[in-house]
């Protein structure tokens, strides 16, 4: 009678180990995911911060927005979104929109102040800014972009983008938005 050979092979010693291999948890490679986007988020605000820094007014930075200048209120240096909302929308309005948004990686988007916006139209022509500020509409609106400045109980400031004067407006009426963030 011949003798077997119960020695598995390589192959079955492999799937072997394989289909006895310690399950990983749900919660272990969640946390290491999360470690993962952590680190990823980090290096993408380094580069960021770098960009900026070299950056020149109106050019896009490495997440899609563009760079606008120092805020006048902040003191630290302000992006706004690449184009105007698709829509206009009343003071209010402006203000959810804003703080729903998510765009270019971000989330901490605002409408800017009205000393903010004088930034913005101050450098409307430069860079990839040109050409992005809506500044026709029908005569109520007169390429009015809002600010998050109130004046009164029932207006805001606004700043016109055509000539670059400042006004007071409803807020209940609808006009222009651009985003930053600083």
């Amino acid at each position: 009678m011949a003798e077997t050979n119960n020695t598995p092979t390589e192959a079955q010693q492999k799937a072997a180990a394989f289909l006895t291999r310690p399950k990983p948890s749900f919660e272990a490679w969640r946390d290491a995911r999360k470690a993962d986007d952590i680190k990823a988020a980090e290096a993408r605000a380094v580069a960021l911060s770098k960009a900026i820094e070299n950056a020149s007014i109106g050019d896009i930075l490495p997440d899609g927005s563009v760079y606008v200048g120092i805020s006048p209120d902040t003191n630290k240096p302000m992006c706004a979104t690449a184009a105007d909302a698709p829509v206009s929308m009343s003071f209010n309005a402006a203000a959810q929109y804003a703080e729903e948004l998510d765009a270019h990686g971000h989330s901490d988007w605002r409408v800017p102040t009205i000393e903010e916006l004088n930034v913005l139209y101050q450098n409307h022509e430069k860079g990839a800014l040109k050409g992005t500020f809506n500044i026709s509409g029908s005569p109520n609106l007169n390429a009015h972009h809002w600010s998050s400045t109130p004046c009164f109980k029932d207006d805001g400031w606004y700043l016109e983008f055509s000539q670059g004067y400042r006004n007071t407006y409803t807020k209940s009426l609808d006009t222009y938005v651009r985003c930053v963030r600083s």
